[in-house]
């Protein structure tokens, strides 16, 4: 498997399939996608992408680091899931941003995803909260560069 940066039209299937099935009308972008800040990730496994993530300059009030980035719509396909898929795509994502001299990754974590984010390093702050049409989330996050 490697990781590897894409265009955001190549996470649009993964995001639809196993993030957002709610929506119906196919437009399964973010939009931010475009934005020259924001980087996607896949991994790839023979040539097939089965995990994306999008990493976005964003702040969060919430945390007082001036340079900080938000990871959004990472997902691996269902038939990939356990593979390590997702850990080499945060990894990748991870060194892209420390070379960047970014101090914080943040993200809004599905509550199944938590021990994920977890063995990866990420903390969870104690509030859960509701995402319309998805389910309950914590906000996670990681220092980088320290």
């Amino acid at each position: 498997m490697k990781a590897k940066i894409i265009n955001s039209k190549l996470t649009h299937e993964i995001r639809g399939k196993i993030l957002w099935p709610h929506i119906l009308d196919g437009d399964y972008s973010i939009a931010i996608d475009d934005h020259p800040n924001t980087f996607h990730i896949g991994t790839f496994l023979h040539n097939k992408i089965i995990s994306v993530g999008t990493f976005i300059r964003e702040n969060n009030s919430i945390f007082k680091e001036k340079l900080q980035y938000r990871l959004r719509a990472m997902a691996t396909d269902n038939r990939n899931q356990g593979q390590g898929a997702g850990k080499i795509l945060f990894l990748k994502g991870v060194e892209l941003l420390k070379k960047k001299k970014i101090e914080l990754l943040w993200c809004d974590a599905r509550i199944n995803a938590i021990p994920f984010y977890e063995s990866l390093s990420m903390k969870s702050l104690d509030k859960l909260y509701m995402i319309k049409n998805i389910g309950m989330h914590k906000t996670m996050y990681i220092h980088l560069n320290k």
